[in-house]
């Protein structure tokens, strides 16, 4: 049976743990709680940790009697060791363990994409930070960052700051009862305004300036123009669009995907989920759009229903970088080098605006992510308005001249398939009647040898 044997002084006890064989296993060392005379504060030592159980105990001591006296106020060595574990926390190592736990706000895992955005954020402050100590970094230090030039953009100094926000507003917090790491956020100031967007300063496109883009751009992916300019469509919504999207016999067309990396935003392009749920939505097909969109299917476009509505010469989908690519050698030819494919979008808009769409009819028609639910069933029992809006939207925006000559090549195909199947038909029958011919030869042949 284990043994021990009481040490006393002046002040407090250290005890002797032994086991049977007489070994000593640990020093207990121990005094009577200033707070709460029933209780004892203890801390166990290894045996070969006698003369630190002592020190331990003086400097107990020494504490406990500066509380007596007023000059310090004492708290339980299970605080102070925490506090002065918390307060040797490195910035960077706070930060990686901050990202590891990170979850949206829906609770679950963010997608590659955010997760990629969150480590360059993190990243920016490491530079600045990374080997502080959390409790060193004070409301001073953060607004020398801020005004130091030490993060390139405007936008990535907001995501960062926005990030550092986050992870001083955690590490301010109780987490299990315990006692934060520092006593507040150090963050203070407001997140960076945003230059105004010079985007939006943009004029739409003319009709006109959409017909010599469109004729100046690859075959294969012109129908991307309209796409924009017509449906408000994301230029990421575009690379995804896939053949069973195009439902021409209930004129409408479906966004069910944009695109992004593979695992670990990585790899190959891949069909992910819309920007914003509102984003999943879809659009009526203008009647004078249809010819333009069987042809492109019919010329560029695989029989297969997944198969990509714009596909590209060595990929398996369309980058989004090279039909921005496109388009920027392409709006030259227009005299607009000041479009953006994302005004496409803007374009769509505006003439949805300009032809007469009440505000709710607008809304839906840009699939904003703050419409309204009830925007939504507005919007869904008044069909024929969004129709007619759409059909308005194409009239504004699409040349005569465009619909006249992609409704007369439509014809041509049309007859030239037309002329194909006859022409197989023809054939058919010429094979049919040369294997008759050839039949009553031998027939003949039969008869006269007999």
């Amino acid at each position: 049976m284990a043994r021990r044997r009481e040490q006393r002084n002046d002040w407090g006890t250290i005890l002797t743990r032994k086991n049977a064989r007489g070994e000593v296993t640990a020093y207990q060392a121990r005094y009577v709680h200033p707070l709460d005379a029933s209780k004892r504060v203890q801390r166990n030592f290894k045996p070969d940790q006698k003369l630190r159980a002592e020190n331990w105990l003086e400097d107990e001591h020494r504490l406990v009697t500066a509380h007596e006296l007023g000059k310090a106020v004492w708290t339980h060595p299970s605080e102070r060791e925490h506090a002065e574990k918390q307060s040797s926390v490195i910035f960077a190592d706070y930060a990686q363990a901050f990202l590891d736990g990170y979850r949206g706000a829906d609770g679950q895992v963010l997608t590659p994409s955010s997760l990629r955005k969150k480590r360059e954020a993190i990243a920016h402050l490491n530079r600045y930070f990374g080997g502080k100590r959390l409790v060193d970094i004070d409301a001073k230090s953060v607004n020398t960052w801020l005004d130091g030039g030490y993060v390139d953009g405007i936008h990535a100094l907001r995501r960062s700051y926005q990030v550092l926000k986050a992870i001083m507003k955690q590490a301010s917090a109780s987490h299990d009862g315990q006692p934060p790491i520092i006593e507040h956020n150090p963050c203070t100031r407001a997140n960076p305004r945003l230059p105004k967007s010079q985007q939006a300063l943009i004029p739409a496109a003319m009709a006109d300036e959409l017909q010599t883009i469109y004729e100046h751009m690859p075959d294969y992916s012109r129908i991307s123009i309209y796409l924009g300019a017509v449906f408000g469509l994301r230029i990421s919504e575009i690379c995804a669009l896939q053949r069973h999207d195009i439902d021409i016999a209930h004129r409408r067309l479906y966004v069910r995907h944009s695109i992004g990396r593979g695992l670990g935003d990585t790899g190959a392009l891949v069909l992910k989920e819309p920007k914003t749920e509102s984003s999943a939505d879809y659009q009526i097909i203008p009647e004078a759009f249809i010819p333009i969109l069987q042809l492109h299917m019919q010329a560029h476009c695989a029989r297969e229903p997944d198969a990509q509505l714009i596909a590209p010469r060595t990929t398996a989908i369309m980058n989004p970088n090279s039909l921005r690519g496109q388009f920027e050698k392409a709006r030259v030819t227009a005299d607009r080098p000041d479009l953006h494919f994302h005004t496409l979008r803007a374009t769509a808009i505006t003439a949805a605006a300009q032809q007469g769409g009440t505000p709710k009819e607008v809304q839906r028609y840009g699939r904003h992510a703050d419409a309204e639910i009830s925007l939504a069933l507005y919007q869904r029992a008044t069909e024929e308005g969004s129709t007619s809006l759409a059909d308005r939207v194409f009239e504004a925006l699409v040349s005569p001249d465009i619909r006249q000559m992609e409704r007369t090549s439509a014809t041509v195909k049309a007859e030239l398939d037309q002329a194909r199947n006859a022409l197989e038909e023809l054939e058919q029958r010429c094979v049919d009647l040369r294997s008759h011919i050839e039949a009553l030869d031998n027939e003949l042949k039969s008869h006269a040898d007999a």
